[in-house]
């Protein structure tokens, strides 16, 4: 069979990657979990997979690279937590649906105010548009790097000078472009990126993720999670910090530092359910060693 399906995903994996996952599955403990080989040598795996990450995009930190299940989920973050009520939105008539209907639910929703820049008949648009459609209240642009339907490419540094400009923040949906595209989110001022890694970049479905450039104030878009680290925790200014401690955790285990350090304390009813009914007779009441954090 000759396969040409690429955009929807790769059929036929690198051996490379097969192997990655079986030796993953049959090795690999929890992240941040504990101080056991298997755990630690996880933590490592996922901060050199930031590391690898950080550099083909060009992401200033590598623990500004946070891992979803794919493009949709990590689109939901961005657009969910960057965008508030009475803000504006501009967009393209090339965007998949896991832009659209998430923007559009703002608009139902929150009063989100939305445009789009047109395309003409060969799928193209004009930059003049996406400038003449700025306004004041404008709080982001979200624009693919590449379209599903007719490969048309987006002019992302161009895009990006106008953003950058105008004090706008730039989305970009790269679920087509990522690992055929050169992006370089620092020149191309993309404040956040989004991908999957089940098209070009060969790897299994269920992984995506988004890289952050600079300190975009997002707010947690889900939340919950057993114990180990928070998936979002919150700084001293109450602001969203995604996935800062489980990439910090994961520098430490690489740097051969203790991945069980405490990071934060439970009170109140919350904790004792945790504690005393879900988990039972922990060692900590016993010995006094470290609990598993919540």
């Amino acid at each position: 069979m000759i396969y040409l399906d690429n955009a929807a995903t790769t059929l036929r994996k690198p051996p490379q990657v097969i192997d990655a996952v079986a030796r993953a599955m049959g090795s690999f403990g929890n992240s941040a979990r504990g101080t056991h080989e298997g755990a630690l040598t996880a933590s490592r795996t996922i901060y050199n997979t930031r590391c690898k990450l950080a550099a083909l995009f060009g992401c200033p930190r590598p623990d500004h690279v946070v891992f979803t299940a794919n493009s949709t989920e990590a689109l939901n973050i961005a657009i969910n937590g960057l965008v508030r009520p009475g803000d504006h939105v501009l967009s393209t008539d090339l965007e998949h649906n896991s832009v659209l209907r998430p923007l559009y639910r703002l608009r139902d929703e929150r009063g989100v105010a939305l445009d789009f820049v047109p395309a003409d008949r060969q799928g193209r648009i004009d930059y003049a548009d996406l400038e003449r459609l700025l306004r004041p209240e404008t709080r982001a642009i979200v624009c693919t790097h590449a379209s599903n339907l007719t490969g048309d490419a987006v002019d992302l540094a161009r895009v990006g000078e106008l953003a950058h400009a105008h004090g706008v923040l730039l989305v970009v949906d790269a679920s087509q472009s990522a690992g055929v595209l050169p992006i370089d989110m620092e020149r191309m001022h993309i404040d956040v990126l989004c991908f999957t890694g089940h098209k070009s970049l060969m790897g299994p479905q269920g992984t995506g993720g988004l890289c952050l450039r600079g300190d975009p104030d997002i707010l947690p878009w889900k939340v919950g999670g057993g114990r180990g680290h928070p998936s979002l925790v919150r700084r001293r200014d109450g602001r969203a910090d995604l996935l800062r401690a489980p990439a910090r955790a994961a520098a430490r285990a690489a740097r051969g530092g203790n991945a069980q350090r405490p990071r934060h304390r439970r009170t109140g009813r919350g904790a004792g359910l945790h504690r005393g009914d879900r988990h039972g007779d922990h060692p900590r009441a016993r010995d006094g060693a470290h609990a598993p954090l919540l």
